[in-house]
């Protein structure tokens, strides 16, 4: 290795109990996957033809496994693991994951199959934050594990990309990363599920905002809490609220990811009635000025 290194990926991912399975792994049956370019020969190509592998990724990762989980029969051979890395500048590549290959699930029109690939734990630390020099001028897409590859650096790692702690609702100020991650979290969900609330959404970008309530469904008599409602925001980005969705649909979602951020004002009881939620709300909409200078539109 060249003295710039830290550590080679086969070093740091291999055989430190990260996995017991991969660690377990025949090195044979390991492969490199590094992803570039744009989306080609692939069955989602109708939708995303041209598109950059980095940007699917970002944007839409459903897609993106998708679109990784077509390969052609050769290229998955003797494979149990595939180690995946998104090529970047300066022939650098940033790890996103370790994927086992469970088997094949059904071929495709375009002569490859789809593989039922699962990404594997132990490897969340390191993920997106490890990026290795994937090697000089046009290299293959999946290499051999023996191909050793240099470690060039860790990033430190954010509270981004962590689970954030809960402290207090009133603390509560969350990207769209970090909505994504604690509404899959079992502690924030018992702290989502038991409450509604007024909350607030801030476009960092432009400085305007959008308050909105979460309170019981008066048809279904069901009480939803915070939960509910902040995972529709987690899928889409925009919750199906009009200004915003118009805003996404124009940006794209990698606007949310940026520039979104989730804060609650007031908490309420779960059993709160939609009156008394909605005049909150108001109330809440008449301080921050969010119908005349935000994205609220009633």
């Amino acid at each position: 290795m060249s003295t710039n290194s830290i550590i080679s990926i086969q070093e740091l991912l291999k055989g430190r109990g990260r996995n017991k399975e991969f660690d377990q792994a025949d090195p044979k049956r390991i492969k490199f996957f590094n992803h570039s370019g744009v989306v080609g020969n692939s069955i989602i190509s109708n939708d995303y033809d041209g598109c950059p592998i980095y940007k699917l990724y970002r944007e839409n990762y459903a897609k993106f496994l998708e679109c990784q989980s077509e390969q052609y029969p050769k290229t998955m051979k003797n494979t149990d693991f595939i180690v995946v890395f998104l090529s970047e500048e300066n022939c650098e590549s940033r790890f996103i994951g370790v994927f086992k290959n469970c088997g094949e699930l059904h071929p495709t029109p375009n002569g490859g199959i789809f593989y039922d690939l699962k990404e594997i734990s132990g490897f969340e630390i390191l993920k997106e934050r490890v990026v290795i020099h994937y090697g000089i001028g046009r290299q293959r897409f999946d290499q051999g594990w023996h191909n050793i590859k240099e470690v060039i650096r860790i990033e430190q790692k954010t509270n981004d990309s962590e689970v954030p702690v809960f402290k207090r609702y009133e603390d509560v100020v969350l990207s769209y990363k970090q909505l994504n991650t604690v509404v899959k979290d079992k502690e924030w969900q018992s702290k989502l599920n038991c409450l509604n609330c007024v909350y607030v959404i801030l476009d960092k970008k432009n400085g305007k905002q959008y308050v909105g309530v979460t309170y019981k469904d008066v048809n279904t008599s069901k009480k939803n809490g915070i939960l509910n409602r902040w995972t529709e925001y987690a899928d889409s980005g925009h919750g199906n609220n009009k200004k915003i969705v118009e805003l996404i649909k124009k940006e794209g979602i990698a606007y949310a990811e940026k520039n979104f951020q989730w804060s609650i004002l007031e908490t309420l009881p779960l059993n709160v009635t939609q009156k008394v939620a909605i005049d909150r709300e108001t109330l809440y909409k008449e301080k921050l000025g969010t119908r005349e200078h935000g994205y609220n539109e009633n």
